[in-house]
C-alpha cells in the first residue's frame, strides 16, 4: 500500500451521467482547512465528498492522497506537527465512523497491524474498510502491535489473512524471524511503504502494492477466485 492516488483522473471522478466531482478541489479544500485549524469546515467538505462519490472512489481518490499531500506538507515545513495531528484526528474520526461494524459477518477474516514501532496505521483503515465492503470480517490491532502477541493467537485460531503495514523497511526487518513463523501459521501479507520484495520473499509473506484500496480490492479478488477455483 504505496502513495499512488488518484490524480490519473486528472483531477476529476466521472459518475454516470451526474457532474464530475473535482477531487483535486476537495482536497485543496480540506488541506486549507487542516491548515486553519477549522474542524467543522473539513468535516463539511468530507461530508459532499461522501455524499457526491462511491465510498472507495472517496477513499481512493481524495482521502489517501489527501493524507499524502499533508504528510509530505509535513516533512517540507508547510504543516506543523500541531496541523498535521490535527489533520490525521479528523480523518481517522471519519474513518472510525465509516469502520463500525467492519468486524460483523460469516466472511473470511483479515488482521490489521503495524509491527513493532511502527506507529502510522491509518492506511489501514481504509483498506480494512474496502475489504469489509467485499464481505470480509476485519481486527484491526493498529499501531505497534508486538508480532509475538499475533503470532500466539494465530497458532490458536488463525485468520485467513495478516496484513502488517509499515514505513520503513527496518520495521520488517528487526522482526523477520518473528514474521517468517507469524507466516507458517497464517497467510502474511507486508504492505506500506516500507514493505520490499526482498522482505517479503524473506518470511514467505504476500506483497500487496499501490493504494490501500487498491490493494484491498486486489485481495478480495484473488481470494474469491481463490475460493472460486478450489475443488469441492
Amino acid at each position: 500500500m504505496g502513495r499512488d492516488g488518484g490524480d490519473e483522473l486528472v483531477g476529476t471522478a466521472m459518475l454516470g451521467a451526474d457532474p464530475p466531482v473535482d477531487v483535486l478541489a476537495l482536497r485543496g479544500e480540506l488541506t486549507d482547512a487542516f491548515r486553519r485549524l477549522d474542524e467543522g469546515r473539513a468535516e463539511d467538505v468530507l461530508d459532499r465528498c461522501f455524499a457526491a462519490m462511491p465510498l472507495e472512489d472517496a477513499l481512493r481518490d481524495v482521502v489517501v492522497p489527501l493524507m499524502h499531500g499533508v504528510g509530505d506538507d509535513w516533512a517540507s515545513g508547510a504543516f506543523s506537527v500541531a496541523q498535521e495531528h490535527f489533520a490525521t484526528h479528523v480523518v481517522r474520526s471519519r474513518l472510525t465512523v465509516l469502520s463500525r461494524g467492519w468486524s460483523r459477518g460469516d466472511g473470511p477474516v483479515a488482521w490489521l497491524a503495524c509491527p513493532p514501532g511502527e506507529l502510522h496505521d491509518l492506511p489501514l483503515f481504509p483498506f480494512g474498510i474496502v475489504l469489509h465492503q467485499r464481505g470480509w470480517r476485519i481486527r484491526f490491532f493498529g499501531a505497534h502491535t508486538p508480532v509475538h502477541d499475533l503470532l500466539a493467537v494465530a497458532r490458536v485460531s488463525p485468520p485467513d489473512l495478516v496484513v502488517l503495514a509499515a514505513t520503513t523497511p527496518h520495521r520488517f526487518s528487526a522482526r523477520r524471524w518473528e514474521l517468517t513463523r507469524l507466516a507458517q501459521a497464517a497467510p502474511l501479507a507486508v504492505a506500506g511503504e516500507g514493505a520490499t520484495w526482498h522482505i517479503a520473499e524473506a518470511v514467505g509473506a504476500e506483497l500487496l502494492v499501490g493504494d490501500p484500496v487498491t490493494a484491498a480490492q486486489g485481495v478480495a479478488l484473488r481470494r474469491s477466485g481463490s475460493a472460486v477455483e478450489e475443488p469441492a
